[in-house]
């Protein structure tokens, strides 16, 4: 009567939190519930358990919180190359190279420059334009560091559907409902591995 764990899609996830109702993890549906009430309580505590509890949001946050610090990174790392490349020729040298846009003998430059504009929108043109890019950058670790301040206490739990995508969207894949929850939860111990990782990498520096 009741769909073992194995056999249970993401679909039905979706529609467990959507309708708030555990009819979706039933086989036959017009079964009534209260046949097997007991089990299916049983049943939906697990999935939660599995796919959210109280460390939902916490993934959640921690996705996010990766996502802007390789941001961060890309910024940090596009302002130290153009830093070189400025000062690799005279100030006066290039600028005029830049206004000119003759890169014949600064490709690097040029490529730098397509990156500045790619990941912060600001076009360099002249010396007013790299010190707005200075202050971007700056402007993006102060948000960062407003946005993801230090956990003083914990927080409410996130919808199991946020949670799937949340996941789905970290590991660089669409959405599959027809996925089958098992396999969902080693995709999520795959997510919760990666970032455990990555934060080690990143612990302190913006804090």
């Amino acid at each position: 009567m009741i769909k073992s764990l194995h056999e249970i899609t993401l679909r039905n996830v979706i529609d467990l939190d959507a309708t708030k109702s555990p009819r979706p993890l039933m086989k036959f549906r017009a079964m009534p519930m209260l046949l097997c009430r007991k089990k299916l309580d049983s049943l939906c505590a697990e999935i939660f358990e599995l796919i959210g509890g109280e460390t939902a949001n916490e993934i959640e946050k921690d996705i996010d919180q990766q996502i802007s610090y390789r941001r961060l990174q890309i910024l940090e790392a596009l302002f130290k190359a153009l830093t070189i490349e400025l000062n690799l020729k005279s100030k006066i040298n290039a600028w005029k190279i830049i206004l000119d846009k003759d890169f014949k003998e600064s490709e690097q430059l040029e490529r730098v420059l397509a990156e500045v504009k790619k990941y912060s929108g600001i076009e360099i043109n002249s010396p007013d334009d790299f010190e707005e890019f200075t202050k971007y950058v700056q402007f993006r670790i102060d948000k960062h560091r407003e946005m993801f301040p230090p956990k003083v206490a914990p927080t409410e739990g996130t919808p199991l559907t946020k949670v799937l995508y949340s996941i789905f969207d970290y590991m660089g894949q669409p959405l599959n409902e027809d996925m089958r929850l098992i396999n969902f939860i080693s995709m999520k111990q795959m997510a919760e591995e990666r970032i455990r990782s990555q934060k080690q990498q990143s612990d302190g520096q913006y804090e």
